[in-house]
């Protein structure tokens, strides 16, 4: 599936990366947790193909990306902030990847339908996006994701703007339909509950660099370093904290 090998970037000669690599399984879905700042966003970029490593490879099913254009590399993209086109209705939002695909007029109803139904929203079709909630939007964004069948699904923090409740329910559901679906992710967040709750690994970034990649229980159990359990929230001496300290796995 997807690789990254040793991927450095910078900008205005502030390094953002430092020699990331990790590989992402079929079905897995993994979660890159770090501040702001830390160089999420950048890698999300990287691997869609809107920015390009300085040094280093990005491989998918072992064949090296840089060539693709991001059209070309079927990879969905969630944002924080939808995303959505506001003069479309929500049926021509979901069916707009498929219309740039040429996909028959059929396929396209019955691709929507079957997306709208996946995220809860039948009915919508005609809605306007600008009346929809900010939970209603972010489910749109995710059946237009959904709709073409990507090889790969990225989330770049996609529910911060949403209320914790309407957040706790999203993570729910989205957990829910990655496992029936079965598409690879990348899910970026700052909030390490919100990893937790829906990664299979998490990978912490902190200045460019990769400082713990593991299962989820095993990342919050052993953080292997200071930083790493600064970065979960540990704020009193503990297991996690005692094995930071003595560096033990």
């Amino acid at each position: 599936m997807l690789e990254l090998v040793t991927v450095a970037k910078s900008y205005e000669q502030k390094v953002l990366l430092k020699n990331v690599s990790f590989k992402l399984n079929e079905g897995e879905t993994i979660c890159l947790l770090g501040a702001s700042g830390s160089g999420k966003s950048t890698l999300l970029r990287m691997i869609a193909g809107l920015e390009f490593p300085e040094s280093g490879l990005i491989l998918f099913n072992e064949i090296d990306l840089a060539p693709l254009p991001p059209h070309l590399r079927n990879f969905g993209l969630v944002f924080q902030d939808y995303g959505l086109f506001p003069h479309l209705d929500v049926f021509n939002n979901v069916a707009f990847g498929l219309k740039m695909r040429n996909v028959p007029k059929e396929k396209i109803n019955a691709r929507v339908a079957e997306m709208l139904a996946l995220v809860n929203l039948q009915g919508f079709e005609k809605r306007k996006t600008t009346d929809l909630s900010g939970g209603e939007q972010q489910r749109v964004a995710l059946a237009r994701a959904l709709a073409p069948e990507p090889r790969l699904l990225m989330f770049d923090e996609p529910l911060s703007a949403l209320d914790r409740i309407l957040k706790e329910d999203l993570l729910n559901e989205l957990r829910s339909i990655l496992r029936k679906t079965k598409i690879p992710a990348i899910y970026v967040t700052h909030d390490h509950a919100e990893a937790f709750a829906i990664a299979d690994r998490i990978l912490l970034l902190h200045d460019g660099e990769i400082i713990r990649d593991g299962a989820s229980a095993d990342v919050w159990k052993n953080p292997n370093s200071i930083q790493a359990a600064k970065m979960l929230g540990v704020k009193s001496p503990g297991s996690s904290v005692k094995n930071a300290q003595n560096g033990f796995a």
